[in-house]
């Protein structure tokens, strides 16, 4: 009698014990190859752990931001989001490894699975309280001592990277703050370079951001933490500086024809595909037969062949041929679904009112800059340039909550706009503090008849 009762406990206990073993093996596996693809693998990975960690965190940190009305409050908590993705992922993998060897443990020796987790996290934080006396036993104690402190190294090396494009990229945001404003915006830009008389100096700046775009596309894509890592100041925002430098470069292909477009012309293009991939990594909603592993990339879509149709302005043929070329190599990496999404939107055009291009080229003509076209021409080709990057960026900064700037789109909570001070509006103050300082009460070397008048602030975005 007691046999009979005794053989089916001990059946159970060996399918408990094998499932154990089978689900460790598996669950290191599937940590292994997360942390390989998130931290060491040079490419732009996607990692079921470390995209639920991450998503976690920022749907975590936006419920408790959206509670707060004003946007510097909101800032404040979402600044927490990138970093706590970092320590949470470094926990995560850690966790799940001791779940890994504990469940081995477990599977090979007759202890309890409580023992066994205890045994497990002895070895993997090198603890070294709990005594084993089996070789298998050992092995994998030898193995779980050794995977903790890799872990950890690996992810004290992983800051310097994370944190060194970090500081190229805000360096980059607060040097070109000087002339954009604090939130950047784009006529503002090519505003203070006219009131300076530095027209010139544009051409270096958007060769500056056409570089930094190129390198952000490579960074954010392989560490997507970098997107959700904020500036240190509120007012600052890496997408609205970017969407800032393509405004201007726009204005200025569209309005001018004396100067040096080439050096916009490059910035377009090299922008224009940053906030393309960036939505495709971040902001767009994958549909569930994307998500299949190993099957859902590899799915025919009926819409995988439409492309972004290339419409930014060229001074001839030549010049659009290259950018539909390099556009188009661009997109081929990226999902059917998100190519189709900004092919859909892009095509539609621009949502930034007239009017609110009027009022630009009103404040860049009484600022100096040369406004050479013809209005409704000018119009057209700045809704062509826009078009290629609007919808991502308006996406990608609702997503982030990035800084309410001008004609960075709604954000999901409704802010009102924030305008940085206008340089065109502080002429007359300038002339005062020169006068005093000269003991004079005119200057004598600008005629106060020639100081342009104050424009009203713009509603909208």
């Amino acid at each position: 009698m007691w046999e009979h009762r005794r053989v089916p406990t001990l059946i159970a206990d060996i399918l408990s014990r094998g499932t154990a073993t089978i689900a460790g093996l598996i669950l290191f596996a599937i940590t292994t190859v997360s942390l390989m693809r998130t931290i060491i693998v040079p490419r732009a990975l996607r990692s079921v752990v470390a995209d639920a960690v991450s998503k976690a965190v920022t749907l975590t940190g936006w419920g408790i931001a959206r509670l707060r009305r004003e946007y510097v409050k909101r800032d404040a908590v979402m600044a927490w989001a990138g970093p706590s993705i970092l320590l949470l992922q470094l926990i995560t993998w850690l966790l799940l490894y001791l779940l890994s060897y504990g469940l081995l443990l477990y599977g090979i020796s007759g202890q309890s699975l409580g023992d066994s987790l205890r045994q497990a996290g002895s070895s993997l934080f090198t603890l070294g309280f709990a005594d084993t006396n089996t070789g298998e036993q050992t092995i994998i104690d030898f193995i779980a001592a050794a995977t903790g402190p890799i872990v950890i190294a690996l992810m004290i090396g992983f800051l310097p990277t994370i944190y060194g494009s970090y500081l190229n990229r805000e360096t980059a945001v607060t040097d070109i703050s000087v002339s954009t404003g604090e939130p950047a915006w784009g006529p503002e830009m090519l505003s203070r370079h006219a009131l300076s008389g530095n027209i010139e100096g544009i051409g270096p700046d958007f060769r500056t951001w056409a570089d930094l775009s190129a390198r952000m596309r490579m960074s954010h894509t392989m560490y997507p933490v970098l997107i959700w890592v904020r500036s240190s100041r509120a007012f600052r925002h890496y997408l609205v500086s970017l969407l800032a430098m393509l405004d201007a470069a726009a204005l200025l292909v569209s309005l001018t024809q004396t100067l040096d477009r080439r050096p916009a012309f490059g910035l377009l293009i090299q922008g224009g595909q940053t906030f393309e991939v960036l939505y495709a990594v971040a902001a767009h909603r994958r549909s569930l037969r994307s998500r299949l592993p190993f099957i859902g990339k590899n799915l025919p879509s009926p819409e995988a062949e439409q492309k972004v149709e290339s419409r930014l302005p060229g001074w001839n043929r030549k010049i659009i041929a290259v950018e539909m070329a390099s556009d188009q190599d661009a997109l081929n990496g990226l999902g059917a679904d998100a190519v189709a999404a900004l092919s859909l939107r892009e095509r539609d055009g621009i949502t930034l009112p007239r009017e609110e291009f009027d009022k630009a080229v009103d404040l860049l003509r009484k600022s100096g800059f040369p406004i050479e076209r013809d209005l409704d021409e000018a119009w057209n080709q700045f809704t062509a340039a826009r078009s290629r990057y609007e919808y991502a960026a308006y996406a990608l900064c609702e997503l982030l909550d990035a800084t309410p700037a001008p004609w960075s789109g709604p954000r999901r909570v409704p802010t009102p706009t924030v305008w940085p001070n206008r340089a065109l509006d502080t002429i007359p103050a300038a002339l005062e503090i020169l006068n005093e300082d000269t003991g004079s009460d005119q200057d004598t070397s600008t005629p106060t008849t020639d100081v342009p008048p104050t424009l009203d602030t713009p509603e909208g975005t």
